[in-house]
């Protein structure tokens, strides 16, 4: 595995020169978020793979998600429901009240602290989600647990999925669900808002 720089994710891949366009965006949000405190209003997610989900998204979809965030507003803005799961107590209080003041009602919030906890998806019913969000909790297991539990169709996205240390095999597992089928598979290698470093995450069509 390579080091992991900047521009270089730890499978080795640079994003395409045509991201660099959007740097001076990216350093822009990352001074507000380190010095002001402010947040993008986005998923913390490739930049490519933002577009891909805002393309996919229907106004219909369930979705799941595991590491809550801005993405969960920016989720709810586009499904119908978003059923998210956090482990960090503070961020859940943090979101949580903004979602009561913003009188947000299609987003269940929920606080899971332990990680297989965060991966039991057995309290929901078969093929419901159209799109399971992974980027928190013990993702490889999130990565296996997902596949009966969404839709023919649905999509499954994993966050940093080339970073061992936080995905383990889940991307390994992802490609295993699709037959290893390109046609199935979106790796995103890219920038993050408001962290200037080059990520990855893989989406999955099932």
């Amino acid at each position: 595995m390579q080091t992991r720089t900047t521009f270089t994710t730890h499978n080795g891949n640079r994003a395409p020169l045509l991201s660099y366009l959007r740097f001076i965006y990216v350093f822009y949000l990352a001074i507000k978020r380190k010095y002001f405190n402010r947040y993008p209003e986005m998923p913390w997610i490739p930049f490519s793979a933002i577009n891909k989900l805002n393309a996919v998204i229907k106004s219909d979809w369930k979705v799941l998600e595991i590491g809550a965030g801005m993405s969960t507003i920016w989720l709810s803005e586009r499904a119908e429901k978003v059923v998210s799961i956090e482990a960090d107590l503070n961020w859940y209080n943090k979101l949580g009240a903004i979602i009561l003041d913003r009188k947000i009602n299609n987003i269940d919030l929920q606080y899971k602290w332990v990680g297989k906890e965060m991966a039991d998806f057995s309290d929901f019913p078969d093929n419901y989600f159209d799109l399971i969000y992974i980027d928190g909790g013990p993702r490889e297991w999130c990565c296996i647990s997902a596949k009966t539990k969404v839709k023919k169709g649905g999509y499954i996205y994993l966050d940093n999925s080339d970073n061992k240390s936080l995905s383990e095999n889940g991307a390994a597992v992802l490609k295993n669900f699709v037959k290893n089928d390109q046609n199935k598979i979106d790796l995103f290698v890219d920038f993050v808002p408001g962290n200037i470093m080059v990520n990855e995450g893989l989406l999955v069509c099932i």
